[in-house]
Order: structure tokens, then sequence, then C-alpha cells
């Protein structure tokens, strides 16, 4: 680190020369005040980058980042190197290649592989390493989707029959396994409603099978109707079960948990194909469609209908991954190198983005721990991207 006079460098007081008035007339000459002017401004920048931070900087694990006022300087002053210091990345070993999926379970990030065996790698947030993983059993292969039920991990298979795997995350061994019927193949997505997990899956018609945890056995079945299939995404908004659709148009399932059966329909306009990925706010349901340029949906769940639409630049295609932090949504594209769009959903605009360094491409799925977004790329090696997204320019930080 570099040295500097008495530790902290306290500039001397500044003044005019004796005679001297203030005259902002006069272009050419240096005053006090206009120097006075600028510091102040500098001031007023730092103290608003540091407000924007300083909730974060609280729950950094990492401990020894660096003296956190020397670290507040620099963001103010150079503030891609200071955002650099937040970004973290776990690369796979080899082999370790295709990140389809990304679930937390309150302390450790986990990573779904769509490799033959299936793996799925335990990481630790706060250092980016691996402490463990889960390797199928021969046959157990391609995952496509992670879960969390406040226990165990479940990791969803593109097989035939499709398998969903139960996980002790204290182990990384397998509990037990859910295996469909010979006309249920290809897990695709998962999620859990605080009882049950479902398993959407990649039929025709679609399928949404949900499962009993405790016994990893079918409890009961959604089947779509004509037309309605291959379920990619689900998502829970504590009453009800939502299937996004690989349709033309791109098609939003409501169903009813209790009897599995369709309460509303959402289907996107002419041109809003395929349903990728869904999550949920509080209020809103998203849908992230594969369109070129991508798009997000914001459907009001009480009528299943579109309250307004992001739509990215030339360029930002296919939306593979959505989440929300509590604030923002977080669209993860899948392109080369891969971009995360972070939106307000107040007014479906732009907030700002992040792109990929070189080799950071695919981004195929996305999750948030309290404080950090954490970006799953498809790419070999696979990596995982640890990030705050902060409110400036993003662009390889």
């Amino acid at each position: 680190m570099a040295s500097y006079p008495n530790s902290i460098y306290t500039p001397r007081e500044r003044e005019n020369r004796s005679g001297v008035v203030y005259d902002p007339a006069k272009k050419s000459v240096w005053f006090k005040e206009d120097a006075d002017a600028i510091e102040n401004e500098i001031i007023a920048i730092e103290n608003e980058l540091i407000d924007i931070i300083d909730h974060h900087l609280k729950s950094i694990r990492d401990g020894h980042l660096y003296n956190f006022q020397s670290w507040k300087r620099l963001l103010a002053t150079q503030p891609y190197k200071a955002l650099e210091i937040l970004k973290k990345v776990w690369t796979g070993a080899y082999g370790d290649k295709w990140c389809r999926a990304l679930t937390f379970d309150g302390t450790y990030i986990y990573v779904g592989l769509y490799i033959y065996p299936a793996k799925v790698i335990k990481i630790d947030p706060s250092t980016m390493t691996t402490v463990s993983s889960w390797t199928g059993a021969i046959g157990q292969n391609y995952c496509c989707a992670l879960t969390f039920d406040g226990t165990y991990i479940y990791a969803g298979l593109d097989l035939s029959p499709a398998t969903v795997i139960k996980i002790d995350p204290s182990t990384m061994a397998t509990v037990s396994t859910w295996t469909g019927a010979n006309d249920q193949y290809e897990c695709y997505s998962l999620t859990f409603d605080g009882i049950y997990i479902y398993a959407g899956l990649y039929t025709s018609p679609a399928t949404v099978i949900k499962i009993d945890p405790s016994t990893m056995a079918t409890v009961s079945t959604w089947t779509g109707a004509s037309g309605q299939d291959y379920c990619y995404a689900l998502t829970f908004d504590g009453i009800y079960i939502y299937a996004g659709l690989y349709t033309s148009p791109a098609t939003v399932i409501k169903i009813d948990p209790s009897t599995m059966a369709t309460v509303s329909t959402w289907t996107g306009a002419t041109g809003e194909n395929v349903c990728l990925a869904l999550t949920f706010d509080g209020t809103y349901i998203y849908a992230a469609l594969g369109t070129s340029p991508a798009k997000v949906i914001k459907i009001d769940p009480s009528t299943m209908t579109t309250v307004s639409t992001w739509t990215g630049a030339t360029g930002q295609d296919s939306c593979y991954a959505l989440t929300f932090d509590g604030t923002y949504i977080y669209a993860g594209l899948n392109i080369l190198p891969a971009k995360v769009i972070k939106i307000d959903p107040s007014t479906m605009t732009t907030v700002s983005t992040w792109t990929g360094a070189y080799g950071e491409n695919w981004c195929r799925a996305l999750t948030f721990d309290g404080t950090y977004i954490y970006i799953g790329l498809s790419y070999s090696p696979s990596k995982v991207v640890r990030k705050i997204m902060r409110d400036i320019n993003e662009t390889g930080v």
C-alpha cells in the first residue's frame, strides 16, 4: 500500500493572495473559492457513494478487504477498482462445466452442473471456493434445477424418466430419489411451497409433479391442456404455483397447489415467445422470455395480465435467469459475454448492467444471498461470479 504523509494526508488550508478579490467572471484565474467548490462537490459525491454501500460493508464476510476509509476513498475516486475488490469468482475444476442452476441455503451456494454424471458443487460464498460436491450415480445425468426446503437440497435431472435427488447438504450424499413414470421425463425446474416440492417437466403437454419430500413420492400432478407444452420454469407466490411454458407465444399457468388444477393463464402477445424463467417480488410475477432482444414481463397474479414490460437493447438477447433482491429484479442473459441487467420493477427500466469479462459467458442461473448476486455461467469450465450490483457502470467488475 502506498505511504501517505502523516499516515492520512491532511491538506493545508488554502487562501487567496493578499489583495485578491474573488471574481467568478475571470475564467483564466484560479481562486480559492473555485478549489473549495470542487472539493465540496467531491466530498458530496463521496458521501453519497459511502451511504449507498455502508450497509453492504457491515455484512462483508471477508474481514480483510482493505482499511474501510481507504476503500471508501477508492470507491469515490476509482469506483471500478473499488468494486473489483467485491467481485469474486468460483471456477470449476476440469470437467466442471455448464452451470444450469443455483440455490442458497442460508450459508452456502450450490451450483448444479449439466454434465454426466450430474454434479452439485457446494461453495463457500465468503471465499468462493469449493467445500464439497455431490456426484450422481451412473445414469444420473444433467442437473437442470435446484431448490432448498430449509433442510435439504433438491436436484432436478434431465433424464427419461425425470429424476429429483434429495441431498443432505452436510454430507453432500444422496438421501433419497423421486423417479417419474415412463412418460414423465426431463425435470427442468423446481420450487418449494413450504411443505411440498414441485417438479416442472419438459413434456408435451407440460407436467408439474407435487412431491412429498419426506417420502419422495408423487402426491398429485398437474397436466397442461393441448398446446400447453414444456414446463421450463416454476415459482411460488405464497399461495399459488406458477408454471412458465416453452410455447409460442409464451404461457404462464397459475396452479392451485391444493387441487393441482389450473386457476388462470397468462399468454404473451405476438412475438412474446418461450418463457425461460420466473420470479416473484412479493406482489408481481416476472416472466423472462428467450426473445431477441430479451423481454421480462411483469404480470399481475390476481388478473394474470401484463402490467408492463422490460425490453433489452440491441444484442441483449435470450433471458434465461431471474432473481429478486428485495428491491430490484435481475435478468441473466445467455449471450457471449454474459450480461446481467438490473431492472427497477416500478418502472421496468434498466438501472445498470454487468457485462462478463473474457470467458465469462452464457448466464443460465442467478441467486441472491442477502448481500450479493451470484451469476452462474454455462461455460467450460463453469464459473460463478459473486457481485454487488451498484447503480453505476458495472462493466467488467
